[in-house]
């Protein structure tokens, strides 16, 4: 988009046309408080409470343990026995 376009103001009636008020409604009133922060003591009580919390969390995780898992079985040494199968039997020799 072209940069003419883009910083061109909107006409003048429509720019400085007032708002219609609509009845039993307040008029609009741009806000002037001090922005946002907390206090001192209100801080404090935030941290004390988060450090409460926190600590609660963690007793909490440390208390509940998983139950150990049961033994399992013991199963006896096995032995191997290192022999062969007997060989078969010679085929017996037919008679002439």
């Amino acid at each position: 988009m072209n940069d003419a376009v883009k910083h061109r103001s909107p006409p003048g009636p429509l720019r400085e046309a007032p708002l219609p008020s609509v009845a039993g409604r307040p008029v609009f009133k741009a806000n002037t408080s001090q922005p946002g922060g907390l206090n001192k003591q209100q801080m404090l009580l935030l941290v004390a409470v988060s450090a409460l919390i926190h600590g609660g969390a963690w007793w909490f995780f440390q208390q509940a343990r998983a139950e150990p898992l049961p033994t399992p079985p013991e199963i006896p040494e096995m032995t191997v026995e290192l022999t062969s199968p007997t060989p078969p039997a010679p085929p017996t020799p037919e008679p002439p």
